[in-house]
């Protein structure tokens, strides 16, 4: 007898999965990427949604850059296998169905805080925004103990929900993998600057089952029905931060399997955790993958189309962690951004949860939205991008702040050609949320970042 979620697929699945039968800114980049068709719907909803060894980090940073190591500093083709046996206690997701007239999507709606990861096994982190935050936790924080993780999570989900909030929570991959790992699965070793380290092949079986046990035996029992829980974030290995979508190495050095193998794998992935968690599956979709003479821009938009059309609009969504108009004003100036905007576009025009992490902190980076197709917040200082004048009349928080979150709430756009973007939630900087952050400096930034309130 197949799961709820599995015997409600009418849509023949183009995936093959390696996991079903297992046990269980510019360069010198700071905080965030700087620079870096559409097929029918086959599906849609039925009317009515089923339930459903320690590391370092920054003090308050965007996920973009923060590398997670422990001796650096950071700034952050298969047959297909029989589905999984049933235990009872899977999660269970609304069905996809073949009606005419999709329902009102449920969408994840809030102002979440992006601050500092957890650093150590067993600690909490701290919050300010009025909805809650997204809780980032690298895979191998605690080590080989995916119990210990589980558990640091699980103290962090309740106290979120005892001071009333939500979480998006997200596990980080990448070279960030419990050492055990990569003695079991072959590895490739990633250099990108700050993101050095090794990381296991996303289509090698023994990484594959680790994934699965780690997800299903540990973690999936602290989440799933979590009050807590708003959404969970899909990552794969291949990840330059081991959260973001980019992956920026060049082919010709990779053990490239080929579009089918690679591109599977990524497939197999996002089965594992739709399959495993009762939440809706995010993944950060505002970069195309590999340099910029090599860009898979295909790949995005293949993995937004798949969990869409096979687990249903309400259990997907896309996070954009470079969360700035300028990113596709004009004519699209830097490929592996601008590649996703019918991504972005097909998404919006679906109604699914979409969310915001800005490029930049409003309150002091400013000049981080400025573009001449958009308008002119400040200018940055000389070699550091992500640095601000703070004395350039131009230098303007609240504007940056008004603009940003009207056009990606699809009231308003600055640039003549951009992207059409209709976002649901936030994930702003510490510092917006601070007493001299311009979340409370300015009454009409404010209100812009109300209006993607969560309301029970």
């Amino acid at each position: 007898m197949n799961s709820p979620r599995m015997a409600s697929l009418l849509i023949p699945l183009v995936c093959i999965s390696l996991l079903s039968t297992h046990c269980q800114c510019s360069p010198g980049v700071t905080n965030s990427t700087e620079e870096t068709t559409s097929q029918s719907e086959m599906s849609k909803e039925a009317s009515q949604e089923a339930p459903k060894e320690q590391v370092s980090l920054p003090e308050e940073s965007n996920s973009t850059t923060e590398q997670i190591t422990e001796t650096q500093e950071p700034p952050i083709e298969a047959e297909q296998d029989a589905a999984p046996p049933e235990t009872g206690n899977e999660p269970i997701k609304e069905q996809v169905t073949q009606d005419t007239a999709p329902p009102q999507r449920k969408v994840i709606r809030g102002r979440f805080e992006s601050g500092s990861p957890v650093r150590q096994c067993g600690d909490l982190v701290t919050w300010n925004a009025p909805d809650g935050l997204l809780l980032r936790a690298p895979m191998n924080l605690c080590g080989d103990d995916i119990a210990a993780l589980a558990a640091t999570i699980k103290k962090n989900l309740d106290a979120i929900e005892a001071k009333g909030g939500r979480a998006l929570v997200m596990l980080i991959q990448g070279i960030n993998l419990p050492p055990s790992w990569l003695t079991r699965c072959k590895t490739w070793k990633l250099q990108d600057g700050r993101f050095s380290g090794d990381i296991c092949l996303p289509w090698d079986t023994n990484y594959q089952k680790d994934l699965k046990t780690a997800l299903t035996t540990h973690l999936a029992p602290v989440i799933n029905g979590h009050k807590a829980v708003a959404g969970v974030y899909f990552t794969i290995t291949t990840m330059t931060n081991g959260a973001e979508l980019h992956f920026r190495a060049d082919r010709s050095t990779f053990p490239y399997p080929g579009d089918k193998i690679f591109h599977q794998s990524y497939f197999d992935i996002m089965k594992l955790y739709q399959d495993t968690f009762d939440a809706p599956i995010l993944f950060e979709a505002g970069h195309c993958l590999w340099s910029r003479t090599q860009v898979d821009c295909d790949l995005p938009l293949a993995l937004y189309r798949y969990s869409r059309d096979t687990f249903g609009h309400n259990n997907t969504g896309i996070a954009l962690w470079n969360c700035a108009e300028r990113f596709w004003a004009g004519t699209g100036a830097g490929t592996e951004t601008f590649g996703v905007k019918k991504l972005i576009e097909e998404a919006s025009k679906d109604g699914v949860s979409i969310g915001c992490q800005t490029v930049g902190n409003f309150t002091a980076q400013p000049c981080r939205f400025s573009d001449p197709d958009v308008g002119n917040y400040g200018a940055s200082v000389q070699g550091t991008p992500s640095q601000c004048q703070t004395d350039d009349p131009n230098f303007n928080p609240a504007q940056a702040c008004i603009d940003t979150m009207k056009w990606f709430a699809g009231k308003q756009s600055q640039a003549q050609q951009t992207v059409n973007v209709k976002g649901t939630w936030l994930e702003n900087w510490t510092k917006e949320y601070s007493k001299a952050g311009v979340y409370n400096t300015s009454n009409a930034c404010k209100q812009e970042i109300d209006a993607f309130a969560y309301t029970p």
